[in-house]
């Protein structure tokens, strides 16, 4: 299994989340980027960082917690706005504006959870 982290911003944007969750102890190890396709009518390809969970893991909604208090920590420390698209191991997405959702972590523990959230989360 694994959770799909795309950011929608510079090179330098991919990096820095990287830097940020290489940082965070229940992810060493389970941190590895991917290629996916360019969005339509987009050239190349973009960068996704992937979390690998194993399918029976029994700490798994630690790991969730971990992944949305620092995701929600780097995004609302971002300056510029900043889309990320979390895609869980079921399909399901979920796209968090840097600045513009008022509770990144707590709308990121319930889609991370299992509950199937909206494509795009709200402005408050």
């Amino acid at each position: 299994m694994e959770l799909r982290i795309a950011v929608d911003g510079r090179d330098a944007d991919v990096e820095a989340l990287w830097d940020w969750f290489r940082h965070e102890p229940q992810l060493r190890g389970r941190l590895r980027t991917a290629s996916s396709p360019a969005p339509e009518g987009a050239m190349g390809t973009s960068t996704e960082l992937v979390i690998q969970v194993a399918a029976a893991m029994a700490g798994a909604g630690a790991l969730w917690a971990a992944v949305a208090r620092s995701l929600s920590v780097w995004l609302t420390q971002r300056r510029s706005d900043i889309t990320v698209k979390v895609t869980r191991p079921d399909g399901h997405q979920m796209s968090l504006t840097a600045k513009r959702v008022a509770d990144p972590e707590t709308l990121l523990r319930q889609f991370l959870g299992g509950s199937a959230q909206p494509t795009e989360a709200a402005e408050p």
